[in-house]
């Protein structure tokens, strides 16, 4: 049999089958999720998040995690063992395991690549509006999650936004900040400092990359994540006037901020301008009556994330691989099927 069978085959089926499969199930409670009026379209952001990244990510999780077993040492598949008629180990398993990554590793490429960070500038006009930032940030007990995390960038595109996985920071683009009061700018902030304390930018990372690698299943689920960033940017939006900040002259800021073609991942401004109407009609209510957080999320969607993740890798070490012997006979079958 050649042994390129079953990593080839293997991963066109986890790919084309398996990870469909997955996102199909996720939008199904995806669906009835967002059709639960209490809470409003902010309600279940953590549960919802969950679903998105976990249809893609934990069956790719067990399905390396169970191709590694295989391959270790005294612990080959006994399919493998039976159907080639031999008595050495086979490491197919393993083969498996490593094409699986490369190929989400070139999925994931081009998401990787949009994650790249702003420059930052260091120019006799910008220090200016370094102290500026300094000096808003230092006055607003609110944003002291963003001292020394505020920098300044020279790129025209740039508007706001928040990149840097396990360390944050904010940039603010110099054009942009020239045409904003204090108030607006510190209010602006407020809606970063949100970004920061939740480590946003690995979570929109993850997300996309969940989507990247199921490009099959992504139809079904991207018009459910474009709702989820925009629940999360309204999130931020309402957390940030709870902390102080101003609604009007925030509205005010991500109406400038919002444009066509903005380059950051997770920035003030909306791309949409339906997320936009209503992100700036949930200020306008604010300034009239002030919110009260009615469901608490944010930070809990990594912990169970990350134990869900910590299951799918252990769990083939201790119940076995059956699914994975499964997928390596019915590969190896149907290749001799056709090869007839």
């Amino acid at each position: 049999m050649i042994e390129a069978t079953f990593p080839l085959l293997g991963t066109a089926f986890v790919v084309l089958g398996v990870l469909p499969a997955f996102a199909l199930v996720a939008k199904a409670g995806l669906v009835l999720l967002e059709r639960q009026e209490l809470g409003g379209p902010l309600h279940g952001l953590g549960l919802r998040y969950v679903l998105l990244t976990g249809s893609s990510v934990l069956p790719l999780a067990w399905l390396l995690s169970a191709g590694l077993h295989q391959a270790e040492t005294g612990k080959s598949a006994l399919v493998c063992l039976f159907d080639h008629d031999r008595t050495e180990l086979c490491f197919e398993p393993g083969y498996f395991a490593l094409v699986l990554a490369a190929a989400v590793l070139a999925l994931s490429l081009g998401v990787m690549r949009k994650h790249r960070g702003a420059r930052s500038s260091s120019t006799a006009a910008t220090e200016a509006l370094i102290a500026r930032l300094t000096r808003i940030v230092a006055s607003d007990p609110a944003l002291a999650c963003l001292r020394g995390r505020v920098f300044v960038t020279d790129e025209t595109s740039f508007a706001l936004g928040t990149h840097g996985l396990l360390k944050p920071r904010v940039f603010v683009g110099s054009a942009f900040a020239a045409h904003l009061s204090d108030e607006m700018l510190a209010s602006a902030l407020g809606h970063e400092a949100e970004h920061v304390r939740a480590l946003d930018p690995l979570r929109y990372l993850i997300l996309q990359l969940a989507l990247a690698v199921n490009p099959f299943g992504r139809f079904l689920l991207e018009p459910h994540a474009v709702r989820w960033q925009a629940a999360r940017e309204a999130h931020c939006d309402r957390e940030a006037v709870i902390h102080g900040a101003a609604p009007l002259p925030l509205a005010d800021a991500i109406v400038r901020a919002a444009r066509p073609a903005a380059r950051e991942v997770v920035a003030l401004g909306a791309r949409d301008t339906t997320v936009l109407k209503f992100r700036i009609g949930m200020l306008l209510a604010f300034a009239e009556r002030a919110p009260a957080r009615c469901c608490p999320q944010g930070a809990s969607a990594f912990p169970v994330a990350f134990v869900l993740l910590l299951i799918a890798l252990l769990l083939p070490h201790r119940t076995g691989t059956a699914a994975l012997d499964v997928l390596h006979t019915g590969a190896e079958h149907t290749l001799t099927y056709f090869w007839r």
